[in-house]
């Protein structure tokens, strides 16, 4: 059974950064150390290592920031190690930072996550946000600049970012067989936008991502979908959509007086 416990020490601090290496394949110089984050968490911020026995097989980091004049909780990184991927241990440390955040007197939880991994974005919306409400209506472009570790090397490291209002109940509804879908994937993979025949206002959009990313790297077409879904969202966005949830490959999209 995973044992999710608080972390405080320098000691336990030194094996958070082992599986930042590990999780992420970094350069040593780009992981977050654990002096950093010592300082963090005795000012307001939280770090939790996930336990099997005596070994860490997960961790999060999360520290306090100012956003719009309210304190809000910054979860900067959240990684399980390869070996133990799939097994839940990634809910457990959220739903722990959820409960700590709580008790703690935040209201909101925040991260950035690359849109375009499938896997993270029906996590964040559909299982966390089945929790409590998760929206997101910002788009930033290039947010960490060329990084260079295993899964971000060769592309524009674009985020979205996901906002855990984890006081609020779910905005998990039904979506219409006739949703209209914006961005979808051609026969050769390929994305395929729809964004100009568009006046914005129907209830619900779709926002497709690949099935499978790595076919996608593998015929050259990552950086089309990278530049295709940011097109999406940020003109959804800029027309008043946030995203309420991720089903069946796509992101779930209705305008801001439909979720008020």
């Amino acid at each position: 059974m995973t044992d999710i416990r608080i972390l405080h020490t320098i000691a336990e601090l030194e094996a958070v950064v082992d599986l930042e290496v590990a999780v992420w394949g970094l350069n040593p110089r780009d992981a977050v150390p654990s002096y950093v984050m010592h300082v963090a968490v005795d000012r307001g911020g939280l770090a939790l290592g996930a336990y099997e026995a005596d070994r860490m097989v997960g961790m999060l980091f999360a520290l306090p920031v100012k956003d719009h004049g309210e304190w809000i909780l910054w979860s900067h990184m959240t990684g399980i190690h390869p070996d133990f991927q799939g097994r839940g241990v990634g809910a457990a440390l959220k739903r722990a930072q959820r409960t700590w955040a709580l008790e703690n007197g935040y209201r909101k939880v925040a991260w950035t996550f690359d849109p375009l991994q499938r896997g993270n974005a029906h996590f964040n919306f559909h299982v966390l946000g089945g929790d409590a409400a998760m929206v997101s209506h910002v788009y930033h472009v290039n947010f960490y600049g060329d990084m260079d570790d295993d899964i971000n090397r060769g592309m524009p490291s674009d985020r979205i970012e996901a906002v855990w209002l984890i006081d609020q109940p779910n905005l998990h509804t039904s979506i219409p067989a006739d949703a209209i879908t914006v961005l979808a994937a051609g026969d050769q993979l390929q994305p395929l936008l729809t964004l100009a025949a568009e006046k914005w206002n129907a209830p619900v959009y779709r926002a497709a991502v690949p099935q499978d990313l790595n076919a996608v790297r593998a015929k050259g077409d990552a950086l089309a979908w990278r530049l295709a879904l940011r097109e999406a969202l940020q003109t959804a966005f800029a027309h008043g959509y946030q995203i309420v949830d991720f089903k069946d490959f796509a992101y779930i999209l209705k305008p801001v007086e439909a979720i008020s």
